[in-house]
């Protein structure tokens, strides 16, 4: 809740979802053991709703703030069945904000804006889903996943002036940037080598 320092208008922001999707890149060390990477895009939505403390009146509006992010994340399975594995994802994540964010309303009278605090920001982030494998068909993965930076990953603040006359009030605040995602993956099937296999014969020297 966002209320500035003279009482003249309050705001009230949340995350309101949002979507994501990239390419994983996984590097097989086991059976048991994974290494994931890759390039995440994610769109995160905050709703806004404003009112004048004093006329009464009231307006929304909404911000988007787009992040590219970069896992790298160590992953355990555990063998369910002939085809179906469960893993437990750790790991964390370089994240980028691609730009600053505004949005109006009230005849743009209010302003609602994000300030990016860094220009690559750290979280931590942590899995837990099903696998089920097939040669064929490739690999079709359903989980869920917690994305908790850092750090604040945006400045905020409302700036609001009443029918567009100075002085204008203003109040500030954060954005967090967490964030718990459902996940749904698909991995291509790994092509069989069928090329003849050549085998190389050493000379024996000893015996010539």
């Amino acid at each position: 809740v966002l209320t500035d320092a003279d009482n003249q208008f309050r705001s009230v922001y949340e995350f309101a979802g949002g979507l994501g999707f990239g390419g994983v890149v996984r590097i097989k060390l086991t059976d048991f053991w994974n290494i994931e990477t890759g390039i995440n895009y994610t769109r995160q939505r905050y709703n806004l709703d404003f009112r004048d403390l004093v006329t009464g009146e009231t307006d929304n509006t909404q911000l988007n703030v787009i992040s590219y992010a970069i896992p790298l994340k160590g992953l355990v399975y555990i063998q369910l069945g002939e085809k179906l594995f469960a893993n437990v994802a750790l790991g964390v994540s370089a994240n980028f904000i691609a730009s600053n964010v505004e949005a109006f309303g009230l005849g743009n009278t209010f302003s609602f804006g994000g300030l990016k605090r860094n220009v690559v920001d750290g979280a931590l982030l942590g899995g837990l889903g099903l696998e089920f494998r097939t040669d064929e068909d490739g690999y079709f993965y359903l989980g869920g996943s917690i994305h908790q930076p850092f750090n604040d990953i945006m400045t905020t603040q409302v700036n609001y002036q009443r029918d567009g006359i100075p002085p204008g009030f203003a109040a500030r605040s954060v954005i967090e940037g967490a964030y718990f995602a459902i996940d749904f993956r698909y991995f291509f099937p790994t092509k069989e080598d069928k090329r003849p296999k050549v085998r190389v014969v050493k000379p024996d020297w000893k015996n010539m």
